[in-house]
């Protein structure tokens, strides 16, 4: 018997990498089924919070000490999703995120019963993620992949649809920084844990004037808009040209037919079918 037809049932987490947090909310709110939201509060859930309020998606805050000591009261009846925000920090090193990912991941089981890990490739710190994941654990896991089912190499990748097309759009446009919604509104956040940045509290330099030099060097002399019509759309515009004003670069918009929901559509529906009856 096929599934058409059948509902979710039990508990699906989104561990959700901030700059692919608009993702997880698409995913959220185009979904029809009815369902129960549940935030797992910490430093990291609150560029969220506002962007779950003013989609008006009804969520209850719980403290991750509570979740994981069954304290919080998340039922396993019907459909609940709970969102827990990782740390944007994992980006400075590679390594540091694949261990942490699989740490976090391990809590999972016994609280959950499937894993929507909103993360790409990231530096090739999740490379493998998948077979570690088989191996590991005993509930089912999904990120995003193209639909040859090659991992997304990152948060621009997303929305672009596959590697492919990602390499198809630094050929079109070579030696451009990419700003979408999610990165263009967290610009500033990402300097403190990019892992270019490591060392500058020993030199007289701060961030900005860093980054600056680094393009400068690298020839960079424009700013690409990925218009997703996901994130903070009432911001974006103005945080791409506050980009390209700190940095000095021209800002251009990526035309027409690029992008599209596909891959995060893929990913949220495999998600689902893991807790069908």
């Amino acid at each position: 018997m096929g599934l058409e037809g059948k509902m979710a049932y039990g508990r699906l987490m989104m561990m959700t990498c901030p700059l692919l947090e608009d993702e997880m909310l698409y995913n959220l709110t185009t979904d029809p089924d009815e369902k129960r939201i549940f935030l797992l509060t910490n430093k990291n859930s609150e560029t969220i919070i506002p962007k779950l309020n003013v989609k008006n998606v009804e969520f209850v805050q719980i403290t991750e000490e509570d979740f994981f000591n069954e304290a919080a009261g998340v039922p396993r009846e019907g459909y609940n999703i709970i969102i827990w925000m990782m740390n944007l920090g994992l980006h400075s090193e590679p390594k540091d995120l694949a261990r942490e990912i699989r740490r976090l991941m391990l809590m999972v089981p016994g609280h959950a019963d499937g894993i929507a890990l909103y993360y790409g490739l990231c530096g090739n710190g999740l490379e493998g993620i998948r077979e570690w994941s088989r191996e590991n654990l005993p509930i089912p896991m999904t990120l995003f992949t193209d639909k040859e089912g090659k991992l997304c190499d990152d948060c621009i990748c997303v929305p672009l649809g596959s590697s492919e097309s990602y390499l198809n759009l630094m050929k079109e446009h070579t030696g451009v920084m990419y700003l979408t919604p999610a990165v263009a509104c967290s610009w500033k956040d990402f300097f403190y844990h990019s892992e270019l940045f490591k060392g500058l509290d020993r030199i007289d330099m701060d961030r900005k004037e860093f980054m600056k030099l680094m393009l400068d060097m690298a020839g960079y002399k424009q700013c690409l808009k990925i218009q997703t019509n996901l994130g903070d759309q009432e911001n974006f515009q103005e945080k791409c040209e506050e980009y390209a004003k700190v940095f000095e670069l021209e800002l251009i918009e990526l035309e027409d037919g690029w992008v599209s929901t596909e891959v995060a559509d893929r990913m949220y529906a495999e998600a689902k079918s893991f807790l069908r009856l």
